[in-house]
């Protein structure tokens, strides 16, 4: 038996489980109401909620990203470990006080907390409507990420439109039967099996000294560049972006509703005390895959170097049995990863249109249980939408996640200065919003992705959060949360 038909029923027979524990969870739920299924009842332990925000954090954008920047840029890439832990970091700033709000009264979607903290219905559309935005831009990286590595690992005979498609199948399938409980059972696993599957791979691969001189001269004398120390404007746009992404990526709507899941206060510090660490175990393993891979992909353009990982995945398991065995549990558990990320963001993006969107329109009367149907309904179609685009790409993983931030960037003062400052206001909040949007948008469809080698989105941020201070009047405040709680 082949290589190749080893791992197409390995992940044959995992695409099944995933559709029976969706099957299952079904079964287990509770009721049919928006919290369980789009929250799992609010029930979240920390170790599920560790992992399922790990499995969530850690899909294509690092999985992908990381070792194809590290073959683009060389070595000055090791700062994308500031990224993850800036996200982590950044939590931390915000989550609890929300948890605190959020179980109080029963939120749902991030669009509660706009609708508690600021009273303005137009704020919570227009943040609403740039949370779909960029959920969308995060769903369609998935997807194209799902192709790359089916067609990558298969060496050709999974075409890329034919991951896209079945694996995005398998995603709608399972969210829409067990919804968050599903998602979060599935992540407990994929979590699992790519940190086992990382380190063991790791663990064979990397070069002893010999083979590290020999990288080392390679490098030095055929690119040099990407051994070297990075130049001024390299280490300013990556300060800059590290702080974007941080900000950015801490405010995800996915990530926000597991902050509303988690059981207690305590499994929500406790977990998210634990992801400090996963930027170190995950991250600087791809980094250093990617540094042993530079070779291989010198004349490679840069769009295609977002299969370096899938490729290297081929090469690197004919070396023995155990890294073969390593491989597939490799490969299953990067596609696991990003179908976790796939189903949360498609997850977060049918609540926020159904009960947001719709729910405060068209279905106003709706009960909780109609809007859920709803919402599953607004899955496939979006589903359908992004597979479309997904099958003609027509930019790279690393394009995506640079234009998702500047607009996510934007986002963040809501939660992060709506939790601490009870001077900023309704009207500061969107006036600063609006602000932040235009320039991040406008400046970066202009092409002025960086200005002075500082991402516009971060520009943007600092004019948005002005802004929020220059035009809130703190005795129009209408929030009547009470922030000792």
């Amino acid at each position: 038996m082949s290589t190749t038909t080893i791992i197409l029923i390995c992940i044959g027979a995992y695409m099944l489980f995933l559709i029976g524990l969706g099957l299952y969870a079904n079964k287990k739920r509770s009721s049919n109401t928006l919290k369980d299924f789009y929250l799992a009842g609010g029930n979240l332990g920390p170790f599920v909620l560790l992992l399922t925000l790990y499995a969530t954090q850690y899909s294509s954008n690092t999985m992908l990203v990381v070792p194809a920047e590290v073959v683009n840029q060389g070595m000055g890439m090791i700062l994308v470990l500031g990224y993850m832990t800036a996200i982590v970091v950044l939590y931390l700033t915000f989550a609890p006080q929300l948890f605190k709000v959020s179980k109080k009264h029963d939120f749902i979607t991030p669009g509660d907390w706009f609708d508690k903290r600021f009273n303005l219905p137009l704020l919570t559309l227009v943040a609403n409507l740039m949370l779909v935005i960029v959920s969308v831009n995060f769903l369609l990286s998935q997807l194209i990420a799902m192709g790359h590595i089916a067609n990558g690992i298969t060496e050709g005979q999974i075409p890329y439109w034919a991951g896209v498609v079945f694996l995005a199948f398998v995603v709608i399938i399972y969210e829409t039967l067990g919804g968050m409980r599903a998602v979060a059972w599935t992540d407990v696993i994929q979590g699992l099996m790519l940190f086992i599957g990382l380190a063991g791979l790791f663990i064979i691969v990397v070069p002893g000294v010999d083979e590290l001189t020999e990288i080392s001269t390679w490098l030095m004398e055929n690119e040099p560049k990407k051994i070297g120390v990075p130049s001024l404007d390299f280490r300013i746009y990556w300060a800059s972006t590290v702080l974007m992404i941080g900000l950015g990526g801490a405010v995800y709507p996915q990530v926000i509703q597991r902050i509303y899941a988690a059981k207690t206060i305590r499994a929500l510090k406790k977990s998210l005390g634990a992801m400090v660490f996963m930027p170190l175990i995950t991250v600087l393993i791809l980094f250093l895959l990617g540094v042993i891979s530079i070779p291989y992909f010198v004349e490679t353009t840069a769009a295609s170097k977002d299969t370096v990982l899938p490729q290297m995945l081929q090469l690197w398991s004919q070396k023995s049995s155990l890294a073969f065995i390593l491989m597939i549990i490799v490969v299953l558990g990067l596609l696991a990863a990003i179908m976790s990320s796939a189903d949360s963001i498609l997850l977060s993006l049918s609540s926020i249109i159904s009960k947001d969107i719709l729910g405060k329109s068209i279905l106003k009367n709706s009960t909780d249980e109609q809007l859920a149907k709803t919402g599953k309904i607004i899955s496939w179609i979006i589903m359908f939408l992004v597979v479309l685009v997904a099958l003609q790409p027509k930019i790279t993983l690393w394009g995506l996640i640079e234009l998702k931030m500047q607009i996510m960037i934007q986002v963040a003062p809501l939660f992060i200065l709506g939790v601490h400052s009870k001077r900023i206001t309704s009207r500061g909040m969107l006036v600063g919003l609006v602000i932040g949007f235009l320039f991040s948008i406008i400046t970066f469809f202009m092409g002025y992705k960086t200005l002075a080698g500082i991402q516009s989105g971060l520009i943007g941020f600092a004019l948005n959060v002005l802004a929020c201070f220059i035009f809130s009047n703190p005795s129009h405040n209408k929030s009547d949360i009470n922030y000792e709680d």
